[in-house]
């Protein structure tokens, strides 16, 4: 399963706070969060989340969840979807990077999604 973990990311509700709903679009690819949702307890974040990879369209959930200092995302198993496809991994590296410009003290730590991540721009 696609994940990663960004370390020293502070409380998940300073990033729900700062994370806003946002689209990248590139060529006939769409790459789009459309809702974010936190749990009372302030330990989980869901995203709504939409990539269409022309034809291909997938909605599903990402999954964010904190432990000590670390946000880890990753897919919702409940609306995993069917195909983990290149676009599917570069929208959860672009959430990783959005954390780490929300908390720029932050830093990449275990994944399996490092050919997707870039350094966050300052």
């Amino acid at each position: 399963m696609p994940h990663v973990v960004v370390e020293q990311a502070g409380p998940l509700a300073a990033v729900f706070a700062a994370l806003d709903p946002f689209v990248v679009t590139d060529g006939n690819l769409i790459l789009r969060i459309t809702d974010v949702f936190l749990n009372r307890r302030g330990t989980m974040m869901l995203l709504e989340a939409v990539v269409v990879d022309k034809p291909r369209s997938q909605t599903f959930f990402v999954q964010l969840s904190q432990k000590d200092q670390a946000i880890t995302v990753r897919l919702l198993p409940a609306t995993d979807p069917e195909e983990k496809t290149p676009a599917v991994k570069r929208l959860m590296a672009l959430v990783a990077q959005r954390i780490r410009q929300i908390v720029p003290q932050s830093r990449y730590g275990k994944t399996n999604l490092q050919d997707f991540l870039t350094e966050p721009d300052a």
